[in-house]
């Protein structure tokens, strides 16, 4: 749970133990304190399982067929939900644990639960910008978004282990891709310990990148701007 402050973001963590009997009682008691005394911006999830679909193709009865595509059978713990994001003209289709689905809906009475990747797409698109290559790192995958003439030519998500294999994944992308020699190269930190310096260290050994613009944006300014901005924001 996060609440915005003008200087840092206050967060508070309830252990998940959906296995044990009575899991949701002891989940809502404490976030049904918490609303109170403050509003529930939005639900928001992050998961590595989404697929974007063109929004000009789209048809919200053919979910399943679009998800399976990039992930095969959707396991029957989860829920399938989509966002439009009408600047990109794109549909953003992902999975979602049933229990998260039916808690939003039931007791928080949210009708939707947003993703983070999502969110993060409206924000950067409202910027417009030329070349860009944005990394989104969480506890166990990374979010690779790549920016080329004002088009979003990827967005993958891998999981990592250590810095490297984030940096050898961007670099074989930017060959791949043929991105420009020149790009802004945005990271944003979502586990709050991320080594940006080292990782900068590491970054400047190779030539393929000598003339990228680098920029860390840590986990309180991404949940600031990201995570807490709202659609009046965008």
């Amino acid at each position: 749970m996060l609440e915005q402050t003008q200087t840092a973001v206050l967060d508070t963590y309830f252990p998940l133990e959906i296995e044990k009997p009575f899991a949701r009682e002891r989940m809502s008691g404490p976030i049904k304190e918490a609303l109170n005394t403050n509003t529930l911006g939005a639900c928001l999830w992050f998961g590595p399982d989404y697929t974007l679909f063109p929004r000009a193709l789209f048809d919200s009865a053919q979910l399943k067929a679009y998800y399976q595509l990039n992930h095969g059978q959707l396991a029957q713990q989860n829920h399938l939900c989509f966002q439009i994001i009408e600047a990109l003209d794109l549909v953003f289709i992902y999975s979602i644990p049933v229990w998260l689905y039916d808690y939003a809906k039931y007791d928080l009475h949210t009708p939707t639960v947003g993703h983070s990747i999502a969110q993060l797409l409206q924000c950067l698109s409202a910027q417009n910008s030329t070349n860009r290559v944005v990394l989104l790192i969480e506890a166990s995958h990374f979010v690779l978004l790549t920016i080329k003439d004002r088009q979003l030519i990827s967005c993958t998500t891998n999981e990592y282990q250590q810095a490297t294999d984030i940096l050898y994944f961007l670099l074989a992308q930017q060959q791949k891709l043929q991105l420009p020699s020149a790009s802004q190269l945005d990271l944003y930190d979502a586990t709050q310990h991320f080594d940006f310096k080292s990782f900068e260290v590491l970054l400047s050994q190779f030539k393929d990148f000598e003339h990228y613009n680098c920029a860390f944006y840590d986990t309180t300014t991404y949940q600031n701007q990201i995570l807490c901005a709202s659609s009046e924001d965008l």
